[in-house]
């Protein structure tokens, strides 16, 4: 459901730009202490986001949460089938990929779309968290390059009918996150780690060109960023999750 906002001029006080921000239709109404001074793009970028924030169950219950942390590659999920690779694939889904309760009273008011009622939930529907929608594409991709192990008695036209939707889905999802973290060329050749802690260039790094040093280069990514607590995000589902015996057992695929 569309919410407008609008700015109202409090006359509470003669000192401080002070204003109700009011929230329609619910009219709820929310206030800001505008301090006479300029105001960093940040804090108008924090403030649009809070008015334009679109509500879901998880949000509402506070369980959106973020950490800082760094992108670092995981060789398990770089490596080509195994029973271990398979596990640290199947084991995630497994363990956090689980249809959630809403009643219908919450979906009705956070305008969530029209889900099939849970028959055996009753006064609930089902929905699922995107990121687990993403990642089951993910994983159904990494089998796509593999379909004489994971899908045997698929014909193509059904491999690249599931293959194709999860391009899209995968796609929208990045470019609608727009990660902003940066990635940077280097060479891991480049310096080196003395026994106290220090850190100097290579002979291999001095030796070359400038140009040398870009051409030999590559494209690095374990950078700092800003992420959802998963953490956060798998115990709350666990905490709304359906029984998925209740409904024919969990697929994991």
């Amino acid at each position: 459901m569309p919410v407008d906002y609008s700015l109202v001029r409090s006359t509470e006080s003669q000192e401080e730009d002070i204003y109700d921000v009011e929230k329609s239709p619910l009219q709820s109404t929310y206030r800001f202490l505008f301090v006479k001074q300029a105001l960093s793009p940040r804090f108008w970028l924090n403030l649009w986001a809070i008015f334009n924030t679109i509500f879901t169950p998880i949000r509402e219950d506070g369980a959106e949460r973020y950490v800082n942390t760094r992108y670092k590659p995981d060789k398990i999920f770089q490596s080509p089938p195994t029973e271990e690779v398979d596990a640290a694939w199947h084991n995630w889904l497994r363990d956090n990929d689980h249809l959630v309760r809403v009643s219908g009273y919450k979906a009705k008011e956070l305008g969530l779309p029209e889900a099939v009622q849970l028959y055996k939930d009753p006064g609930y529907h089902a929905y699922g968290l995107g990121v687990y929608h993403q990642m089951h594409c993910l994983s159904r991709l990494r089998k796509s390059f593999y379909p004489d192990r994971y899908y045997p008695n698929a014909s193509q036209h059904e491999i690249l009918h599931h293959t194709n939707h999860c391009f899209d889905v995968l796609r929208q999802a990045i470019l609608c996150h727009g990660d902003i973290s940066l990635v940077y060329w280097w060479n891991q050749n480049y310096t080196h780690i003395d026994e106290t802690g220090a850190r100097h260039y290579t002979e291999e790094y001095l030796r070359r060109t400038p140009e040398e040093r870009v051409t030999g280069s590559f494209v690095t990514w374990d950078s700092e960023v800003q992420c959802r607590d998963m953490h956060a995000i798998n115990a709350w589902v666990k905490g709304n999750k359906i029984d998925d015996n209740d409904y024919g057992g969990q697929v994991v695929d």
